[in-house]
């Protein structure tokens, strides 16, 4: 009798061919469904200029916001499943919604707003998607945000970048380093006045040769309020804990709490899967991290007040 084959081997997808395959198909996807999806990040700023070309791990995307939960259904209906689904994600993940999948080294984030664009989600979508230009993926054209567009887009991302992680203070001094004409800066005033990043990017916009008029009102809006919280977030998870204890209401304040101190098992393993899943280790894990919280209050503190 002949002697049974082997199997096959599994096809290994390097990240960089895992990334331009995983973009090209969420907009072919899109496409299929006459969905408007704008790829963010990634490729496009190093073609742009306006970042040194790096190794991304993920695939973001800005989907228009009306068809937003219909895209994530039609992306888990292909075998995508939310990542990291913990009580801090829901509580403090209210744009984007992080997606994985079995075989591939990438992770999809898919976003139904960008943090910083502070005028309705839909009509900041319609300015970016008139301006939208086009860029290979994997030889598939796809629609990426225009240069001046994510001039903004990387400055809003740099500034509300954890302050942990340099990069993010690299990117937003390559960009204060750009040399602008007369009218990219004409683009620039304009394109923020009409996504509402005047007052996020008051202090950047002019060191980029962009005066900007920001009155007390502007700062006092509910909008720019969460933007500052969202930045101030970015001392670490302990200042995203108390914005968050500020924010909700009171009915929920305590359960939030406990979340903090004590956090269940599962939030506890998904966050640290380095940690054994034995009593001992999870109690010890959770000490250390009260007292590591505790020690950057003082640190913390001060970035919470508001400007």
């Amino acid at each position: 009798m002949p002697s049974e084959s082997a199997p096959l081997p599994v096809a290994q997808l390097r990240l960089d061919e895992a990334i331009e395959l995983c973009t090209a198909w969420m907009h072919e996807q899109a496409l299929a469904n006459g969905i408007r999806l704008l790829v963010l990040k990634g490729r496009a700023l190093s073609h742009q200029g306006l970042r040194e070309r790096h190794a991304s791990s993920d695939v973001d995307v800005l989907i228009e916001p009306s068809r937003f939960e219909e895209f994530l259904e039609i992306v888990k209906a292909a075998g995508w499943t939310e990542f990291l689904d913990t009580f801090p994600n829901e509580l403090f993940t209210l744009h984007s919604v992080t997606l994985r999948r079995d075989g591939w080294p990438n992770s999809i984030d898919v976003h139904s707003y960008w943090p910083g664009f502070l005028e309705p989600p839909a009509e900041v979508f319609d300015v970016l998607w008139s301006r939208r230009q086009e860029l290979a993926f994997a030889h598939h054209p796809s629609a990426v945000p225009d240069r001046m567009s994510n001039v903004l887009i990387l400055a809003l991302h740099s500034l509300r970048g954890q302050a942990a992680q340099p990069r993010h203070d690299r990117e937003l001094e390559g960009l204060l380093a750009l040399t602008l004409t007369e009218q990219d800066r004409d683009d620039l005033r304009a394109l923020s006045q009409s996504t509402g990043s005047v007052a996020p990017l008051r202090e950047v916009l002019p060191a980029l040769g962009v005066p900007v008029s920001v009155t007390p009102a502007d700062l006092d809006s509910p909008e720019y309020r969460e933007w500052h919280r969202k930045v101030a977030g970015r001392q670490g998870r302990v200042a995203s804990w108390l914005i968050g204890l500020r924010r909700v209401p009171w009915s929920q304040k305590a359960l939030l709490l406990r979340h903090g101190i004590w956090p269940t098992d599962h939030d506890l393993l998904a966050e640290h899967p380095e940690v054994r899943d034995r009593p001992w280790p999870k109690i010890w894990a959770r000490v250390v991290r009260l007292g590591r919280g505790l020690g950057q209050l003082p640190r913390v503190m001060p970035a919470l007040r508001r400007k």
